[in-house]
């Protein structure tokens, strides 16, 4: 893997992910190819930059002449902290930025995950506006999209194993709401009530790492002390996860979790994050670039990386 002392300037536009760990990431394979079809002089690498490194990873890459980065796990927070840094409105709100631009002296922040998320369920024909939304999860990726669909949904509850860091980023996004949308249920709790609360939502958003890497074997439900298991899980489940109701996990390896198999074995409509690691990636090539990338081949590089097994992570 490249280190980022090691590059050097070029004529080619230079792009690159920070993660820490980042080996197993497949922005690469999926940005190189989109760079490469629509015909423009460029090259993506992973970089393994450490906490303390990024600071001085991101101004290096500033001075040598790179166009944009991505950052992953553990640098989307970090980042706010510095004072070059000049995120975006919603970045800012969201407390998570995933693509920087370097433009005229400038190091821009934007946050496409949520973006990214919203395009996955309208590419699968599922549109949230006016919708009953529950979030599982309140950590990073829960608040960007949180954030973002509390806009739009009719509704929105936050459930987290601990109760009180969904009422937290709860109060913090109803705070954030304009006046004319102060009207709106927005809520916080435990998983206590997690099947009346499945109940209640059209669109379940599932943000929590459970059911990849180290938690493969694990769903959400496992989560809930004394919840049944087996056959009588199973039959329990289909009086809750209706195919009226839409399961999206945001992992997108495995390609389909243990949480998405229950959900599609009680009849809900489930989708993987496959197409959100797209999306994503495909609003910040057009941050970048200022051109749309070609979405079905972003898709397929990503799919024969997967085929490959080249990824166990969900680092994007």
């Amino acid at each position: 893997m490249p280190n980022i002392n090691s590059v050097t300037k070029s004529s080619v536009s230079k792009y690159g992910v920070f993660g820490y760990p980042v080996s197993q990431s497949l922005s690469p394979v999926m940005q190189n190819s989109a760079f490469s079809k629509a015909g423009l002089p460029a090259v993506y690498q992973a970089f393994e930059v450490k906490p303390e490194e990024l600071e001085s990873s991101i101004l290096k890459a500033q001075a040598d002449g790179f166009m944009g980065l991505n950052l992953t796990i553990p640098h989307k927070e970090a980042v706010l902290k510095f004072d070059f840094l000049n995120p975006d409105s919603f970045s800012k709100m969201a407390g998570a930025v995933n693509t920087l631009r370097f433009s005229n002296g400038f190091i821009e922040g934007f946050n496409t995950d949520a973006g990214g998320a919203m395009l996955a369920l309208e590419y699968e024909e599922i549109h949230p506006a006016g919708k009953k939304i529950l979030v599982i999860g309140a950590g990073g990726a829960s608040r960007s999209l949180s954030f973002l669909f509390s806009k739009i949904a009719s509704e929105l509850k936050i459930i987290n194993r601990t109760a009180e860091r969904a009422e937290k980023l709860a109060a913090d996004i109803f705070s954030h709401l304009p006046e004319d949308l102060q009207n709106k249920k927005i809520s916080g709790g435990g998983f206590a009530d997690i099947l009346n609360d499945i109940s209640n939502a059209d669109i379940i958003l599932q943000t929590t790492e459970l059911g990849m890497g180290v938690y493969e074997s694990f769903s959400v439900f496992d989560q809930i002390p004394n919840f049944c298991s087996g056959e009588e899980r199973a039959v329990l489940l289909k009086k809750y996860l209706t195919s009226d109701k839409v399961v999206f996990d945001i992992v997108y390896h495995p390609k389909e979790t243990k949480f998405l198999k229950e959900s599609r074995a009680a009849g809900a409509k489930t989708i993987n994050g496959m197409m959100m690691l797209v999306f994503q990636g495909a609003l910040a090539f057009e941050i970048w670039t200022g051109q749309k990338s070609d979405i079905s081949v972003m898709r397929q590089a990503v799919l024969e990386a997967l085929d490959n097994n080249q990824s166990i992570t969900t680092n994007r």
